[in-house]
């Protein structure tokens, strides 16, 4: 009779084991069941603050595993096959989260390739997920390209598909796949053939281990440039860098500032020397001055960046250049340089544009609107746009300046009379140029004009310090 009772415990036993596996409830009786103590709430906080990685430890279910009815969605077989995989697409996303009565926490969780979908225990509190799930890093920080580099792609792009841009890496967010363009999916890629990337980020996988690179600009095969794809992520093994040394026919040029040994620019020069060859005098002649070919190419590599290089400088003195070799130049920073304003105006009806000139009188007045049109009264006395002559500025700078400068941000025409009430113009900035800046130099301005009532005109006067900071 014993031994009955030993063999119908283990039938027992056996007969739950595999109605656990064969996914049926795993609770022996109703008065095991636990209770949801509230419906499940969606999480609400940042996307990717979600991002979760199974322990192994407990299983997925179709309900909270404790509660009636719940089913294995996956075992904790799965569950540590799943957290060990090298696929991103077996990353998870928690979304929803429910306590039961005893206090456990459960986390509803969906796998990037949704082929899982379930609760998976928690822990004992909602602060931190625990239990049967960890947070996860889906992405770490890789070491960027430099910023000066210029990249195209070793691929062939597509009229039919797009498997090269992506909003983020593939599968580092749920629900979250290829590039946006104008606010639709990117769905080809053959406008891409022959473009030029720079990349100001890089991120390696977590699972995959590849890296990503985050496209900073773009200049397509006919020279134009694009923001279409400023922001996208590309494999770095899609794309190759331009930049690279050639070690048979280039030098490396790294340009120094003097002052503190920062890097200021960097490219590879071809030399057109033998390899193995003495390339010294194909960079510098014998009174130290670059050769015609170099010193242009240090003059581009410096533009816009506010430095200047002297091969006479004595700590530029060049000797034993070869094929494959570095080189280090030492930059000297520029003075300061102040800009000028071209200003032109556009008023009411016309599309036209007009120079702006200043009228002599802090109180102009003229005969009639027309007369109003391209003058403007004086200003205050002011701070020009200044910078490290030689750098660039961008357009969005020089329209800042003038809107952050309590002289320049609003501007007004003379005066004029119609059937007893004054009016006048009053310019504000709409746009402006981008430039260099350079000793004696200027940037354009659009300004438009808006005609106002004045309320009461002030008696004509002629100011004998007249300031004009415009063009």
């Amino acid at each position: 009779m014993q031994s009955s009772l030993k063999k119908s415990l283990y039938l027992g036993l056996a007969a739950v084991s595999f109605a656990a596996v064969a996914g049926t409830s795993v609770n022996a009786s109703a008065k095991s069941y636990a209770k949801l103590s509230a419906p499940s709430t969606v999480l609400t906080t940042a996307a990717n603050t979600r991002n979760v990685n199974l322990t192994g430890t407990n299983a997925i279910y179709s309900k909270p595993g404790t509660v009636k009815g719940a089913k294995v969605v996956a075992t904790t077989t799965t569950a540590k096959r799943l957290a060990a995989s090298k696929n991103g697409s077996d990353n998870f996303r928690a979304y929803r989260v429910v306590t039961t009565d005893r206090g456990s926490v459960y986390y509803k969780v969906v796998s990037y390739d949704k082929q899982y979908r379930g609760y998976v225990y928690g822990g004992k509190s909602t602060s931190a997920f625990a239990g049967g799930l960890v947070s996860y890093a889906t992405t770490k920080d890789a070491t960027a390209p430099k910023a000066s580099d210029s990249y195209s792609l070793n691929v062939d792009t597509s009229a039919t598909a797009n498997t090269l841009f992506y909003k983020e890496p593939a599968y580092t967010n749920y629900k979250v796949g290829r590039a946006l363009v104008n606010g639709a999916v990117l769905a080809k890629t053959d406008a891409y053939k022959g473009a030029t990337f720079t990349f100001n980020k890089a991120v390696t996988t977590s699972r995959e281990g590849d890296t990503w690179y985050q496209i900073a600009s773009t200049k397509l095969s006919n020279g134009t440039t694009t923001k279409d794809l400023d922001g996208a992520w590309i494999k770095s093994t899609n794309v190759k860098n331009n930049n690279a040394l050639n070690p048979d026919t280039e030098v490396a040029v790294t340009v120094k500032n003097v002052a503190d040994g920062s890097e200021v620019a960097s490219f590879n020069f071809a030399t057109g020397a033998a390899k193995d060859a003495d390339a010294t005098t194909k960079l510098q002649d014998s009174t130290g001055a670059f050769t015609t070919d170099f010193g242009k190419a240090v003059t581009d590599a410096l533009n816009g960046k506010g430095y200047t290089v002297k091969g006479t400088d004595a700590v530029n003195k060049l000797a034993g250049v070869k094929n494959g070799g570095s080189v280090t130049l030492y930059a000297v920073k520029n003075g300061q340089a102040s800009q000028t304003v071209k200003a032109f105006g556009t008023y009411p009806g016309s599309v036209e544009t007009k120079a702006l000139s200043v009228e002599p009188s802090s109180t102009a007045t003229v005969t009639n609107e027309a007369a109003a049109e391209g003058k403007i009264l004086p200003v205050e006395k002011t701070a020009l746009f200044t910078g490290t002559e030689g750098t660039s500025f961008s357009a969005d700078q020089a329209l800042a300046y003038l809107n952050g400068n309590s002289s320049l941000k609003q501007l007004k025409s003379p005066t004029w009379s119609e059937n007893g009430t004054t009016y006048q113009y009053v310019l504000t900035p709409k746009s402006a140029s981008a430039g260099t800046f350079t000793n004696g130099g200027s940037f354009e301005a659009q300004y438009t004009a808006t005609k106002v009532t004045v309320a009461n005109p002030a008696t004509p006067s002629n100011p004998s310090n007249v300031f004009d900071p415009f063009a």
